[in-house]
């Protein structure tokens, strides 16, 4: 591991690098991400039972060059979900575990018979050492990601050393911004995550619309953000339970997991109003100390902020350098689009925040990395990843422009199979871009026909349709 760790720092700075606009960069990465992903191939073959066997399948031994792993490798994500779901359903969470072994770079020697729920499962994993998020479509039927929690902490190192630049440079002033101007010159990534950590954003309150403890999607990240604030907020003061999710969905479960599903109801649809009202107060009360304020959430969930605001006749001039961060697709669960500009219009009018501080990103369960929206409409994609666009017959097109199913390649997934094609339609554009990042980047992001919406915001967006 100890090469890993010393490509990974490589690459890291690298990617943080073509953050600050050093183009150079680009060709810097190149070869690392090469190596990195050819030797996860002999890693994955070597440790992981599925990936080993379609391998095989293909011809396939311990060594396999980037292009040929393109070409035949690429694996559809509904591999996170090829469990029984009838093993759920009993709560047989032995095979449960079973299956994620099948998918798992390290073997599991962890007992996990006397759970009795999904969280409680995912609990027992955790004291393990194995950090497991979870994605749902609106059909109930969850994706499970495992990774070391070393995993974790190198993918969040990433993204601040890759994000952070792209922030200072859409705030332009404050942030006590020479502090971390410097830190991001001169520390290395490690030390840049361990300097945010301990100095907390100087002067930000956060916001977050959603639940104050989870393991899916965004809910995971926002658990991860909230200690980097001086004061949080969530939408939900309770917990999101994953059993209580399905139950939700899917109409089945135990009496107790029945139980978890009306209480979600109940806060998401009964309490709402007064749960969007407490976070205006939390927000009104911040913003009259001096504080700046991020807000996170789904579009949906912005949208349901400001008609609640509306509603109540309510108004908020935020100050000057806070932040909106939105992520979660631009569709509710029933398909009803939220518009873009009608909603940065309004929260521009309802909340005082300028346009080109709503910031959006996009990244999914399966990959390490978020991608940020830039001020000419692309999501710049880090060169830590090797994005690979496939057609309707998912081939690689050979191309980083055009249209098609978007697949990756992701180095830092070290501890389950990061040759992924996802359920997400794209169109691509590579080259230089006006805001002054260079190379391969999403311009829009749509689903796959027969692909289902995913994700927290569109489950809590369906509750009581």
């Amino acid at each position: 591991m100890n090469r890993y760790n010393e490509i990974f720092q490589k690459l890291i700075t690298a990617s943080r690098d073509w953050a600050l606009g050093k183009r150079e960069a680009l060709e810097e990465t190149r070869e690392i991400r090469r190596e990195i992903i050819e030797a996860n191939h002999a890693r994955y073959f070597e440790n992981i039972p599925l990936y080993r066997k379609i391998a095989q399948e293909q011809g396939f031994g311990q060594s396999a060059s980037i292009d040929a792993i393109k070409r035949h490798l690429m694996l559809d994500a509904g591999i996170f979900k090829s469990y029984e779901q009838g093993w759920l359903n009993s709560g047989d969470y032995v095979s449960m575990t079973g299956w994620l072994a099948g998918i798992f770079c390290h073997r599991i020697n962890i007992d996990v018979s006397d759970a009795d729920s999904i969280d409680g499962w995912i609990e027992k994993l955790g004291q393990g050492g194995i950090h497991v998020v979870y994605s749902s479509g609106t059909s109930g039927t969850f994706s499970f990601v495992p990774r070391k929690r070393q995993n974790w902490e190198l993918a969040r190192t990433a993204n601040i050393t890759g994000i952070t630049p792209q922030i200072l440079d859409r705030l332009k002033y404050g942030f006590t911004g020479r502090l971390f101007q410097s830190a991001l010159q001169s520390k290395s990534p490690q030390a840049l995550a361990e300097l945010l950590g301990k100095r907390r954003l100087p002067g930000y309150d956060g916001v977050f619309l959603g639940f104050k403890k989870g393991r899916m999607g965004n809910q995971a990240l926002m658990e991860e953000l909230a200690p980097l604030f001086g004061q949080s907020a969530f939408l939900y003061e309770i917990p999101v339970e994953a059993s209580g999710l399905r139950a939700l969905r899917r109409g089945t479960g135990t009496p107790g997991e029945r139980l978890l599903a009306g209480k979600l109801s109940e806060e998401v649809v009964d309490r709402k109003t007064q749960n969007y009202t407490r976070l205006i107060d939390f927000i009104e009360a911040s913003t009259r100390k001096g504080r700046k304020t991020l807000i996170f959430g789904a579009p949906h969930q912005f949208k349901e902020l400001l008609e609640v605001m509306c509603a109540l006749n309510r108004s908020l001039s935020l100050n000057r350098g806070s932040l909106a961060l939105v992520g979660g697709g631009w569709k509710s669960f029933t398909g009803e689009p939220v518009s873009r500009q009608a909603l940065v219009e309004v929260l521009e009018d309802k909340l005082g925040l300028e346009r080109e501080k709503v910031v959006e990103g996009y990244s999914m369960t399966e990959i390490n990395l978020l991608m940020l929206r830039c001020r000419h409409g692309r999501f710049h994609i880090p060169p830590i990843v090797e994005p690979v666009l496939l057609d309707v017959e998912l081939n690689p097109t050979g191309s980083q422009e055009g249209e098609g199913a978007f697949g990756f390649m992701d180095p830092l997934a070290l501890d389950y199979p990061g040759f992924i094609v996802s359920a997400d339609y794209v169109r691509m554009a590579s080259g230089e871009c006006e805001c002054g990042l260079a190379g391969p980047a999403v311009t829009r992001i749509g689903r796959m026909p027969g692909s289902e919406t995913k994700g927290c915001g569109a489950i809590m967006g369906s509750v009581g349709t």
